[in-house]
């Protein structure tokens, strides 16, 4: 389960709302010191939320969040305000990993699909709601939709996961929050985060049993002290020690127990794409624990300050190459500075088997089928589905494949 604090601003000062909407508390601390400090703590993501934007007031914390972001490899999700393309793609540009639609997920549809389009994997839809309906505009105001209407709509939507808040009961038992959002996770297949029902350490142990929640959004109670993040995340990534006969991997099965080294050609300076590329990863070696998978460009030793020649970077890449079985390549939004070609063009020389992975079984991109014919197998995934998903649809066709070839 994915956990994911969270840094909420307002006036450049942190805050966090514990009751009601309105109930503010402010902390005495900077938020550049409380993003060190869970930084310290090693999450996957950390979400920032520009309330003064969220509540559409003339002055906003955007120079603040984009300094943040300035400091960290940590992917950071921004909320708050967010309502116009040319917003969206500012934050991209800025190096955020994921951008939350709050408001103008219910006022304009479109504008999401397009976005979503856009950053694949790096949209995500917060869903507020009260007394049953959901409520927008930093929640003053209450529509005539019905949040599981919405789950429904955003299911073909293209984005990466939805956030869902119920704001009625902030500070105490929070069963009929959690009930709702574990509804509503049924109706769609994309992940679903609970956000403002994590108190204790035990409310996390909690969601962890709920099967159609992906996650939980944390504030109150890591400013507060009442839960250390660290002790979230472990909390959090405990497994169960003695799995059902059928959540034992394939290659346990066929008692399969030679390792593969692989290389994951997965070259894209887009934040999201990097995101992607290690939860992919994670992925793939959980569903094949003899699969070890190098992502060279997170992994070695590659400056970004010019200090390397293209020859220095080429012989990082092609060590790591020759140290490799297999290489999977991600056909999709290669960019054009890529080491892909080398990448792939050394690999058949070295006669290493290539796997290539795309959503497109059209191939209409020139790039595309350039890379593709150089693979000796094509691994299409579902680019409907949620991100999970997708993930897992690769693995286990890699898994199954690496398998027969060992």
């Amino acid at each position: 389960m994915l956990i994911i604090p969270e840094i909420q601003i307002q006036d450049g000062k942190v805050i966090t709302r514990s009751a009601s909407q309105g109930d503010d508390v402010v902390h005495d601390i900077l938020p550049m010191e409380v993003l060190k400090k869970f930084v310290a703590a090693s999450p996957k993501m950390v979400q920032i939320v520009d309330i003064d934007a969220a509540r559409s007031k003339p002055t906003n914390n955007e120079t603040l969040i984009k300094e943040m972001i300035a400091t960290t490899d940590i992917p950071i999700q921004v909320s708050g305000g967010i309502r116009t393309l040319s917003q969206i793609n500012d934050w991209f540009e800025s190096g955020a990993a994921r951008v939350v639609l709050g408001t103008v997920a219910i006022t304009d549809a479109p504008l999401v699909v397009e976005a979503a389009t856009r950053y694949p994997g790096g949209i995500i839809v917060h869903i507020a709601s009260r007394n049953g309906y959901v409520v927008i505009d930093g929640w003053k105001t209450q529509t005539a939709f019905k949040p599981e209407d919405i789950f429904r709509e955003l299911l073909v939507s293209g984005i990466a996961g939805v956030i869902h808040k119920a704001t009625e009961n902030m500070d105490g038992d929070f069963l009929e929050e959690l009930a709702l959002t574990e509804q509503l996770s049924h109706d769609v297949s994309i992940p679903v985060y609970s956000s403002g029902t994590v108190l204790t350490l035990d409310d996390i142990s909690r969601l962890r049993y709920l099967p159609n929640i992906n996650g939980a959004i944390i504030s109150h109670a890591l400013m507060t002290g009442d839960i250390l993040l660290e002790d979230a995340l472990q909390v959090a990534a405990q497994k169960d020690t003695s799995p059902e006969p059928e959540t034992i991997t394939q290659n346990a099965k066929m008692g399969v127990h030679k390792g593969i080294r692989a290389y994951l050609s997965a070259y894209n300076t887009s934040q999201a794409a990097k995101v992607w590329n290690l939860a992919l990863r994670e992925a793939i070696t959980d569903a094949n624990a003899y699969i070890e998978i190098s992502i060279p460009q997170h992994d070695l030793a590659i400056d970004d300050d010019d200090q390397q020649t293209p020859r220095d970077i080429q012989q990082i890449y092609q060590d790591e190459l020759d140290n490799s079985d297999i290489v999977i390549v991600i056909l999709d939004g290669i960019e054009n500075a890529a080491w892909t070609g080398f990448e792939c063009g050394y690999a058949r020389a070295k006669g290493k088997y290539i796997y290539g992975i795309s959503a497109d079984q059209e191939m209409k991109d020139s790039n595309q089928r350039r890379y593709a014919s150089m693979c000796d197998e094509l691994i299409f995934f579902t680019p409907e589905a949620d991100l999970n998903t997708s993930h897992s649809e690769i693995a286990q066709t890699l898994a199954t494949r690496t398998m027969v070839r060992a």
